[in-house]
């Protein structure tokens, strides 16, 4: 049996430490002056005149005025990696980033009046800040940028931090996307790197597309980044779109924030799963936020799934929150499955939340007071005397100090700077607690686990100010703890390992094995992910608990998941049940996730083509529901970009709210120019897919789909698609929905359907029809060759419409038994509906069989095998023509007497149709011409 170590909630209060970002000073040489710059003329020539290079050293003398054609300083290929002191002058009506790329950098300089526009990332000071780039002590105000491309982030000190951006301060400025992935914030729209003493008055955070997160330091911390000492103080965070998560620290929180202060200002997202937080939105595995403070605040959510919190509106296992403060704020959540909290909206298993203090708040109406009023005063004064008085108000003397007027942000005059001396490091307002700047020969402090993590500050070997760095391996267990055998060498396994072994020969030979055992305290999305690539990984029938009465007339051997099991390259997940037993998925009641199995899923909109071993689930029943009602997924199989092919087979999928299997890629992709570039393939073949009413606490609802299929970018996608032999019954709105690109097809084979699309799903506003296959086919550019949808030898059964057809595609049907309301709804008023042929799927329609000669042979399809025939339900009038609008060619479809009909047909050469209340006779010769 193989188990993890699970660590207890221990608490903690960790204190975050962010090297002084102000102290750098100026290397210069004697033998080396500063160019001056002392006029637009002078700042357009740096990396355009030899005489002002890109690795050169430059001094601002004077405020400048450009002009509105201003070309960002370098590019992507030549960045600017020189130093520029602007002396505390000022730039203004700049319409383009200051530096394109920087490797150098800015310090000292002030913005006005800049309006920039882009559809790339884009930030004020730069657009990249590299990984060697600095810049520091920027001050802006009137500031406004926007971004309307895919990925363009935005920020004021850069649109994407590699490197180090400190003590920025915005003043009555914006920061906008309007993109995908538009990731947007004040002190830097992505970051990887480090962002420090970030200060916001009076400004606007705004995103308004999918996973385009916000906030005012960072909007997404990435790659172990780092976030400390922000700022907002009336200022507005908000995201509008689905999954953006938006906060006043880190809209995302892969790295580490801390010391946030927020005074009457608000987060507030609009969308599905958009969480928001002051401090951090969606807290992720190992991310990190110390340190929180609010007054006179607001966090708000609208949509499903969309938590919010102060401290951290998700907080992911492994994920961290710790000393949070809130003082006359309000968390409030409106939609479904959302959660709210002072600390942290919803908090998943083993993640820690620690030290929270509420006082006059509240969290949905309800008052939350964990202090006494009467430390109002001690509370505000620890959140930041900078920015609050002793009543928590805003400081007029702080708000004062922003002005440009009274800035002491340079430490000597500008006039009276040396250039043989080096500069003294400022001490700003915006300086939430006393740090020291640790040098680069200091050996950092490891931080292996929890409980190291709460000896800093509390112990004499973890200083406060000293360098304290993290180390990855202290997540328990690493992947070699669990063994791997070949395959072929199991010995002593259960029946059921045996007998798979022997079934799948073919896909387990020459591969490794992994055997995993049931075990209600064990994780299993955890040990999958400690299992390497290119595994087989079995799970038997072995327990530790007590298997569970049958349900189906098999004993369920349970398996539980706290977080999604996501697959890497080449893993196969098999389910390996002894006799009378059956292998069951579940989610512990903590389980938070939006899918129960995730491929692709660490690349978003982007291919790995390094990855093309293919991945298989088998023989397993998904129940995507805990012993909480409220407990529950949206989908079973999700997957974004992948270049392989997911085999789905011989499994019992218990629908989840949305889908069994949802496939959702939007990179562009033409899958016929490389044998490396396949894309995705999917079989999803005899497996049974059961919808049931879903009830919850607060509703009942069904299924929305069983499958949904998004592959409409990828072309010429040929015979790498297949939905065969599956049985879908019970409770579903929408049995399919599927759209594929120009070229592609899809093979839809033997599948039995009979489902009751009736009743209420998530969603109050309905974006599709309830029914069966909803097929999307091209809605642009009638010169590109529309998708192919083969059906065939289908059993459909619905109690709405049993096809539904978009856009320009192409459709062949071949044997097809549809029941339904009505049969066709069309909706492609630029695009015709073409019939393809049919013949070709012949081989998918059932076969008479006779003998001759003592031999028993298969004989040529007969009309009636090919054709499809209609049946209406409920006294619909509907005939297979009803709905079916602008055609080009011709479908097939017969009667209630087929068989009779067409024995007199065939031996007549003049044929004529036959037409009944169920459709159309049709033979081989005679079609129907629409």
């Amino acid at each position: 049996m193989i188990k993890l170590r699970h660590y207890s909630n221990l608490f903690i209060a960790p204190v975050f430490l962010l090297l002084a970002l102000t102290t750098q000073s100026t290397p210069t040489t004697a033998s080396t002056a500063p160019i001056k710059i002392n006029d637009a003329e002078d700042l357009g020539k740096i990396g355009r005149d030899r005489d002002y290079p890109l690795d050169g050293t430059y001094q601002q003398t004077a405020d400048i005025v450009v002009t509105k054609d201003y070309q960002s300083i370098g590019n992507d290929t030549h960045p600017f990696t020189g130093e520029y002191y602007g002396q505390c002058r000022t730039i203004s009506g700049l319409s383009n980033c200051f530096i394109d790329t920087l490797k150098g950098s800015i310090r000292h300089l002030h913005f006005t009046g800049a309006n920039i526009t882009s559809h790339k990332t884009t930030g004020l000071a730069a657009c990249v800040v590299d990984d060697t780039g600095t810049v520091s002590n920027i001050w802006v105000k009137d500031i406004h940028i926007l971004t309307n491309g895919r990925k363009s982030y935005a920020g004021i000190g850069g649109g994407l931090i590699k490197g180090t951006v400190g003590s920025t301060t915005a003043v009555n400025s914006n920061v906008t996307t309007r993109g995908w992935y538009g990731i947007a914030g004040i002190g830097g729209g992505l970051v990887y790197g480090t962002v420090g003493n970030t200060t916001a008055v009076n400004s606007r955070v705004e995103t308004g597309d999918y996973r385009a997160h916000a906030d005012i330091g960072g909007g997404a911390v990435n790659g172990g980044g780092t976030v400390a000492n922000t700022k907002a103080v009336n200022s507005r965070v908000e995201t509008s779109g689905e999954d953006a998560h938006a906060r006043h620290r880190g809209g995302m929180v892969f790295g580490t924030v801390g010391n946030t202060t927020a005074v009457n200002s608000t987060v507030e997202t609009g969308d599905y799963t958009a969480n928001a937080g002051i401090g951090g939105g969606l807290v992720n595995f190992r991310g990190t936020v110390a340190n929180t403070t609010a007054v006179n605040s607001h966090v708000t959510t609208g949509g499903d799934d969309a938590n919010a919190g102060i401290g951290g509106g998700l907080v992911r296992p492994r994920g961290t929150v710790a000393n949070t403060t809130a003082v006359n704020s309000h968390v409030t959540t409106r939609g479904w499955y959302a959660y709210a909290g002072i600390g942290g909206g919803l908090v998943r298993a083993k993640a820690t939340v620690a030290n929270t203090t509420a006082v006059n708040s509240y969290v949905n109406g309800i008052k939350e007071n964990s202090e006494p009023t009467s430390n109002d005063q001690l509370l505000c004064q620890k959140a930041d005397l900078h920015v609050l008085t002793a009543n928590c108000s805003s400081r007029t003397e702080f708000l004062d100090a922003l002005d440009f007027s009274n800035s002491n942000a340079c430490p000597v005059n500008a006039a009276t700077v040396s250039t043989g001396t080096k500069e003294s490091a400022p001490t700003t307002a915006s300086t939430a607690a006393k740090e020291s700047t640790a040098t680069a020969a200091s050996t950092p402090i490891e931080i292996n686990d929890a409980r190291t993590l709460g000896k800093i500050a509390l112990h004499p070997d973890y200083p406060i100010n000293g360098t304290h760095q993290q180390n990855a391996t202290a997540a328990p267990t690493t992947a070699t703890s669990i063994p791997r055998k070949l395959c072929s060498s199991l010995r002593d396994q259960t029946t059921g390992v045996q007998q798979r072994l022997i079934e799948d020969s073919d896909l387990v030979s020459e591969r490794q094995c992994v055997v995993l055992s049931a075990d209600p305290a064990d994780d299993l999305s955890e040990l999958i992910q400690q299992i390497p690539d290119n595994t087989v990984i079995l799970l038997s029938s072995k327990t530790t608990s007590p298997t569970v009465a049958p349900v189906t007339g098999k004993l369920t051997v349970e398996y539980f998941i706290a977080n999604a099991i996501v697959l890497k390259n080449g893993q196969d997940i098999i389910g390996a049940a002894d006799d009378g037993f059956e292998i069951v998925i579940k989610l512990h009641d903590n389980f938070t996730s939006k899918y129960m199995i995730g491929v692709g899923v660490h690349y978003d909109d982007e291919f790995n083509f390094g990855e093309t071993a293919d991945n298989h689930i088998k023989h397993i029943t998904f129940q995507p529901t805990g012993v909480n009602p409220d407990t529950q997924t949206d989908a079973i199989v999700h997957t974004n970009c992948y270049n392989r092919t997911l085999s789905i087979e011989n499994n019992v999928f218990y629908l989840p709210v949305r889908a069994a299997v949802n496939i959702n890629c939007s990179a562009n992709l033409d899958a016929s120019t490389s044998n490396l570039h396949t894309g995705p393939g999917l079989r999803f073949a005899d497996n049974h897919v059961i919808g049931q009413t879903i009830h919850t606490t607060k509703l009942s609802m069904i299924p929305e789909k069983a499958i949904f299929i998004n592959l409409r970018n990828i072309n010429n996608l040929s015979n790498k698609l297949e939905i065969i032999g599956n049985t879908f019954r019970g409770k579903i709105s929408e049995l399919a929905q599927i759209a594929i690109g120009s070229g592609s097809n899809i093979n839809i084979f033997r599948n039995t359907v009979d489902i009751d699309n009736k009743g209420k799903t998530p969603d109050e506003i309905r974006t599709g029809i309830e029914g069966g296959f909803a097929l999307k086919g091209l809605s642009s550019s009638a010169y590109r060759k529309a998708p192919l949808i083969n059906l065939a030898g289908n059993n459909i059964n619905v109690t709405r419409t049993a096809l539904t057809i978009y856009d320009k595609l192409d459709l062949a049907l071949a044997c097809n038994h549809f029941m339904g309301m009505t049969l066709w709804k069309v909706d492609n008023e630029y695009f015709p509906l073409k019939a393809v042929d049919p013949l070709p799927l012949a081989d998918e329609c059932p076969r008479s069989v006779s003998s001759t000669v003592g031999m028993a042979t298969t004989s040529a399809p007969t009309l009636c095998q090919i054709v499809n025939s209609w049946t209406p339900i409920n006294d619909s009038k509907a005939t297979a023509l009803t709905g079916l609008t602008n055609v080009e060619g011709q479908f097939y479809f017969d009667s209630a007497v087929c068989m009779t009909e067409l024995q007199s047909l065939a031996s007549s050469a003049d044929t004529t149709p036959v037409t009944n209340a169920l459709g159309v006779i049709a033979s081989l010769a005679i079609l129907l011409n629409l």
